[in-house]
């Protein structure tokens, strides 16, 4: 390594150093600050002062009624109207809300029996039969001090969970605004997946424009898009930018659905099946499973929530599928550097997701947590990372050999002097010509000498001569392609040229007359090196004699374009 290069790295390590001072200095300050000046925030302020409500909630006979668990409630029958009560403060304020989620069933609030709040019922055969989960806010006036608040509902599944939990009286405000602040990292996190699903997807496009197609990043992109609209829906926070919480529900039972196919393709795409009829069992069972819960659902015998349950089963297959092939790939031994960095990324997603999905059990266990799921999807952010990370890295090694295998493929059909094709490239054109005659309207072979290139070589040297072969190409090739043709460089100063089609006659006339043209013009401009002059003929396959082949074409081409550089030779050439 040179001195200055040396010197150069030691100056960025000083950058690097001093960089890090800054970052860890403010990182410091910010945190200290925070930590001894934290307050209450925004949320906590706006939710000062709201009452608990959950409890003290009592059927029409008096009996005590467990709101958070309406299905398990003995005079609860599905489908048929029930109510529960509650006597408020007698000390109610103005702005006032009573709040609290709705889960799988069909409400009214009253107040004292008039109507006070009921969800807008948009309809549509799309639909599930439910609200889904809805965040509602009833307001309440100083009025109301003392009366009685009914719910008054009715299950909308036979085996579903229903319940009305998270009460409490206070501002609608403080509520909203401290739901949001539970479920941020939630919903940031489901964001994130989402872009990171659809960023895959579009680095699948320039990653696959080779020959030899893999769609690992498609795959995975499009298991992320459905893993993060089902995480979306499930966060409820999407109704308060919609009022739709029925199309919210719709979503989440839908995307459920369209994990399985994509996560088994990116399996066998990067990993695999030693059996081959994984891939299309897996797939075809999903396709069928959606085929028969979309039929159930549009023809009212079960919605796409009461058909959750086989949508879970191949759910669980394709998440065996995924614990299988990730152990299996994390014990290979590695074939090389390149695969064993692939492998230590995949392990640290495996690891990410395994060491979220353990913790949220954990707290679930424990009682906790409102949100079951927060770390999972942390898991499932870095499992999707790593893996497509792993799998952008792996595809880009690809272009690059598909590049280089490309470049090597130009040289062996390439003349490296001329940029045309070569003998090979000629070659190959005749046989899958030979295959297709019968079947194309004409075929012709034109065949050029260029006269005087050893002449040349020996007296100006071989560097003019090379330079001879060259305007001889251009001058060839240029003629050649006005009437779509392709033209070969076949020996030292032979050239050969294919047409096929339509009037292949009439085309390698204008082919001829056009190359003329261009020699002559060379020819008349004052000071060239050499005077260039090329012998040509041509023969045209004819269909009347089945047996022919296009070699007999080749060599009586060859033959008229021998008798041509004879006329020239003994100067009866006419221009």
């Amino acid at each position: 390594m040179s001195k200055s290069k040396t010197k150069d790295i030691k100056k960025n390590r000083i950058y690097h150093i001093t960089y890090a001072v800054m970052i860890t200095f403010i990182l410091t300050m910010v945190v200290s600050a925070a930590v001894v000046n934290r307050g209450k925030s925004p949320a906590e302020q706006l939710s000062e002062g709201n009452i608990a409500f959950g409890e003290g909630w009592y059927l029409e006979d008096g009996s005590a009624a467990d709101v958070s668990h309406l299905n398990k409630i003995s005079s609860v029958t599905p489908y048929q109207e029930q109510s529960v009560y509650h006597r408020l403060p007698d000390d109610l304020e103005e702005g006032i809300s009573f709040c609290f989620r709705a889960k799988n069933i069909d409400y009214q609030v009253y107040v004292d029996g008039e109507l006070r709040y009921e969800p807008m019922r948009r309809e549509s055969i799309v639909y599930n039969k439910s609200f889904g989960n809805r965040w509602n806010y009833v307001p309440l006036y100083s009025s109301d001090s003392g009366k009685i608040v009914e719910v008054c509902f009715h299950t909308v599944y036979e085996g579903g969970r229903a319940c009305i939990d998270n009460l409490c009286l206070g501002s609608a405000a403080g509520e909203i605004v401290t739901t949001f602040t539970e479920k941020a990292v939630a919903f940031s996190t489901c964001l994130l997946i989402l872009f990171v699903g659809l960023l895959l997807i579009v680095a699948d496009i320039p990653a696959n424009l080779q020959m030899h197609k893999n769609h690992e990043l498609l795959y995975l992109g499009l298991f992320a898009i459905g893993i993060a609209l089902w995480c979306l829906a499930e966060t409820s926070l999407l109704q308060f930018y919609t009022d739709d919480s029925r199309l919210i529900q719709l979503l989440s039972c839908c995307s459920l659905m369209i994990i399985p196919i994509p996560l088994v393709l990116y399996l066998d795409a990067a990993f695999g099946f030693k059996r081959k009829m994984v891939v299309p069992v897996i797939c075809g069972l999903s396709a069928a499973e959606f085929f028969i819960c979309t039929v159930l659902h549009f023809t009212g015998v079960k919605d796409y929530h009461e058909t959750l349950t086989l949508c879970h089963v191949m759910l669980a297959v394709s998440a065996f599928l995924l614990l299988y092939s990730i152990l299996k790939n994390t014990f290979r031994k590695g074939k090389s550097k390149i695969r064993n960095v692939y492998k230590i990324l995949r392990t640290i997603g495996f690891m990410g997701l395994s060491f979220a999905a353990a913790i949220d059990i954990i707290r679930y266990y424990r009682g906790r947590t409102s949100d079951n799921a927060m770390f999972v999807r942390i898991g499932l952010l870095i499992f999707i990372l790593c893996y497509g990370s792993s799998s952008l890295e792996k595809m880009i090694n690809a272009v690059k050999l598909g590049v280089q295998s490309e470049f090597v493929s130009q040289l062996a059909y390439r003349d490296g002097l001329t940029g045309i094709g070569n003998r090979t490239a000629f070659q190959e054109r005749l046989v899958e010509l030979e295959k297709e005659k019968k079947q194309l309207p004409g075929i012709a072979i034109i065949m050029f000498d260029v006269n005087d290139l050893k002449l040349i070589n020996d007296n100006q040297g071989h560097q003019k001569g090379d330079q001879l072969l060259m305007c001889s190409a251009e001058i060839i090739k240029t003629a050649v392609d006005s009437v779509m043709g392709t033209c070969y460089r076949i020996g030292g100063d032979e050239f050969a040229c294919i047409l096929s089609g339509e009037d292949v006659d009439e085309r390698c006339e204008k082919a001829i007359v056009c190359f003329k043209k261009n020699m002559d013009d060379y020819n008349s401009v004052e000071g060239q090196p050499f005077r260039i002059s090329i012998a040509s003929g041509y023969a045209v396959y004819d269909k009347l004699q089945e047996k022919e082949m296009l070699m007999d074409v080749y060599q009586q081409a060859d033959v008229r374009m021998y008798e041509n550089k004879k006329q020239i030779k003994a100067g009866h050439q006419i221009r």
